[in-house]
């Protein structure tokens, strides 16, 4: 009982620095700072954060952080952890005695000689169990250490996925505004060519014309529409990661999809760095930690099936009582915990498989994300130079000639439907290097400012 007392005097990891290792964890991985919100209170300075941030317009930045101060995911991180943490308080209280109250009649023939009525009483404290404290308590601060890091890892999932969400909204945007463009040029292209025809002297040819420009048209507004659809969807996407659809839908982008910087970075330096501090590798590597104390308790105590130890007291009314020890073993004679090894053991082996898989895709989703990134650097590069040579903008009221106009709108239409391509390829650009940046476990090489 003593051992016990000292083992629950023990100091306990408090709630505030439990979040605030995880947090630590989430900002070395992406420089954001997520909140864990347990009140009303909280509730409502993380809104009135949210909304300055807002205001100001959302760049990539600001949806990351206010994602983390609003997204529930986030906040179920934050809960998950804490249930880890109430497992260490378990592991840390002793068990409680067991009382015991018994009485017996005398019955039969030769009852008469016998007192009226015997009373036991006693107390029982199951000894084994605080024998387990230290390896549960040890057990206990492991598989909290391992849930920090899939905390962690989970909420930095959050903003590696508001992150691309910016960017397919940036993107999806622009698109739809340079298809409404063409969309615009195609109908004034379309009506001058209309009145054009009214003159035409064969009819049925210029009706056949008219044909083709209308289905022209249409395939040109049929586009800017789906653009049109495809943006409305992409940011309500963002504003379900940034926790705001329907509390705040008014906000707007700050900021747009920049060229690429001068280099990229190297696949060979990158992975012996995310094998070292992925959070997901590092969660693997400690659930063998986890595993292997858990083996090593049930090797210690294999031939200890159960011991209780106590006092009992028993009397007669109005006769001498019987005071004295009592003890509760398991004789091992059957079950020797081959059951509990066997597992154990298993579990063992497959934490360590899961730690090859991991690293196994870590590996993978470098070499692919970083094949996307060259490939996506080289396009647009390619782009640049063999489709947008000279100015990317029509020069028509240069040349003005009324009969020419049709063709100078033709000529936008190209160059409109060129910056749509480059916009593509520069989104696809920027979301292979973020998730580059996340398959490495370092976000500062997304290359997007600093959180």
């Amino acid at each position: 009982m003593l051992a016990a007392l000292l083992l629950a005097g023990c100091s306990l990891p408090a709630s505030k620095d439990n979040v605030a290792a995880t947090r630590d964890l989430v900002a070395g991985q992406t420089g954001a700072d997520p909140q864990w919100r347990r009140d009303n209170q909280a509730d409502e300075a993380a809104q009135a954060a949210a909304l300055a941030m807002l205001g100001d317009g959302v760049a990539p930045a600001a949806a990351v952080t206010i994602g983390l101060l609003m997204n529930p995911e986030v906040q179920q991180a934050f809960e998950q952890l804490e249930i880890a943490r109430s497992e260490v308080v378990a592991a840390a209280t002793p068990p409680n005695p067991v009382a015991i109250v018994g009485i017996r009649n005398p019955s039969g023939n030769l009852s008469v000689f016998y007192p009226d009525r015997t009373v036991s009483v006693g107390v029982l404290q199951n000894v084994l169990a605080l024998l387990h404290m230290p390896d549960r308590m040890a057990v206990a601060r492991k598989e909290l250490d391992r849930q920090r890091l899939l905390a962690a890892a989970r909420i930095a999932a959050v903003a590696a996925r508001t992150t691309e969400a910016w960017l397919e909204y940036a993107s999806a945007q622009r698109v739809a505004q340079l298809r409404e463009r063409s969309a615009a040029a195609a109908r004034a292209t379309f009506e001058q060519l209309a009145a054009g025809q009214l003159a035409a002297d064969d009819a049925d040819a210029a009706q056949i014309d008219m044909a083709a420009e209308r289905s022209g048209l249409f395939d040109v507004e049929s586009s800017a529409a789906r653009a049109a659809l495809e943006a409305s969807t992409a940011r309500a996407r963002l504003g379900e990661l940034m926790g705001v659809s329907g509390w705040r839908d008014d906000w707007q982008l700050a900021g747009q999809l920049s060229d690429p910087p001068a280099e990229d970075p190297a696949l060979q330096a990158l992975e012996g760095v995310a094998l070292q501090q992925r959070l997901d590798i590092r969660a693997a590597a400690q659930a063998i930690e986890v595993r292997l104390r858990m083996l090593a308790m049930q090797r210690r105590f294999r031939w200890l099936g159960a011991l209780e130890i106590g006092a009992f007291r028993e009397a007669a009314v109005d006769s001498t009582p019987f005071v004295g020890p009592n003890a509760v073993v398991e004789l091992p004679l059957f079950d020797q915990h081959q059951a509990q090894l066997l597992a154990a053991d298993a579990e063992l082996r497959s934490a360590l498989r899961a730690l090859e898989a991991a690293k196994l895709a870590a590996r993978t989703e470098l070499r692919i994300h970083a094949a996307e990134l060259a490939t996506a650097r080289g396009l647009l590069e390619q782009h640049r130079q063999l489709v947008l040579p000279g100015p990317q903008q029509p020069q028509a009221a240069q040349d003005g000639g009324e009969s020419d106009a049709p063709e100078h709108l033709r000529r936008q239409l190209v160059l409109l439907e060129s910056e749509e391509q480059q916009m593509l390829l520069l989104r696809d650009y920027w979301r292979a290097r973020s998730a580059l940046a996340a398959a490495a476990g370092d976000w500062s090489l997304s290359g997007l400012p600093a959180l």
